[in-house]
């Protein structure tokens, strides 16, 4: 069967694979015409990222399905992206202001809770954008006098 890969930005390229394929082999099939390394992929169906190892039957992807591609930059952990406070981390230094400013007005034992919350509250938000979102909040990023854009989604 045919499957379609679509990065975020570029162009897509189909591989020929069967339904019992791991999402790995299709990632090193990507990797072979894209040029994007296995490691550096993270394939979504329908919105929901492909564990590497189970089959493309595990999450019931058929003939002329579209999987869409998103490239971890270099040095991304594959957990909880954005998430923990290490210093190769943009979002670490987010957390840490927000844990200062935390502890000025709370119990430490408090502070950590909301901390906590706030964080979980964070990735719950992320995970609901689907690709078309980020690719609507990227455009409006990117293009800010918004000639042209698709607006549909401020409405």
């Amino acid at each position: 069967m045919i499957v379609t890969v679509k990065p975020l930005q570029g162009k897509e390229c189909s591989v020929q694979v069967t339904e019992d394929e791991k999402v790995s082999t299709v990632k090193e099939l990507v990797s072979e015409r894209l040029n994007i390394p296995a490691n550096q992929q993270r394939l979504l169906y329908k919105g929901k990222a492909l564990a590497d190892e189970h089959r493309l039957s595990d999450y019931s992807i058929g003939p002329e399905a579209k999987l869409n591609l998103v490239i971890r930059p270099v040095g991304e952990r594959a957990a909880a992206p954005g998430m923990a406070g290490g210093s190769s981390n943009p979002q670490g230094g987010v957390w840490q202001i927000v844990s200062t400013i935390l502890a000025r007005h709370f119990s430490p034992a408090d502070a950590a809770k909301v901390h906590e919350q706030l964080m979980k509250d964070y990735e719950r938000s992320l995970r609901q954008l689907s690709l078309d979102d980020i690719e609507r909040l990227a455009g409006r990023l990117l293009h800010p006098e918004g000639e042209g854009m698709d607006t549909s989604y401020m409405d």
